[in-house]
């Protein structure tokens, strides 16, 4: 499923804002929560689990479906928010900021991010290996630290 920063999440036919960011943990590249958001800086961000998303979304509206109960926020112990101001790297050097995280809809993993260096340029995608171990960035083309 792709997740792209800024789409429009609704949650019981009402818009509740738009994708601001997704938390993964840094080890395992598992998205478990999103990060919501309504457009003014400064306001609070709503958190929902990714498992409120639905398996089969790759485009359009994000439409949050109920979850049963029991399905709670999970806080990973090395926790990443990856937002649009995330800036992906390339042997050590930045090729843009990130705009879309592609996740495995059965395990939850990030498969790729998508991105780009200016609003006006192509759109850029890399897939694994992809390196999380710094916050504020993701360094792809590196082996992943330990």
């Amino acid at each position: 499923m792709d997740l792209a920063f800024g789409t429009r999440v609704r949650e019981h036919g009402y818009s509740i804002g738009r994708l601001k960011g997704v938390e993964a943990d840094a080890r395992t590249r598992a998205v478990r929560n999103i990060a919501i958001g309504t457009g003014a800086s400064g306001s609070p961000v709503e958190r929902r689990p990714l498992a409120a998303v639905p398996g089969d979304h790759f485009a359009g509206d994000i439409v949050l479906r109920a979850l049963p109960a029991g399905a709670e926020l999970q806080t990973p112990s090395e926790s990443r928010m990856l937002t649009d101001a995330t800036r992906v790297v390339r042997d050590g050097r930045q090729i843009g900021r990130l705009s879309t995280v592609e996740v495995s809809p059965e395990t939850g993993k990030i498969v790729a991010i998508a991105g780009r260096q200016r609003w006006w340029l192509p759109r850029f995608r890399l897939q694994a290996p992809l390196d999380f171990s710094s916050p504020g960035e993701i360094r792809a083309g590196a082996p992943p630290s330990r």
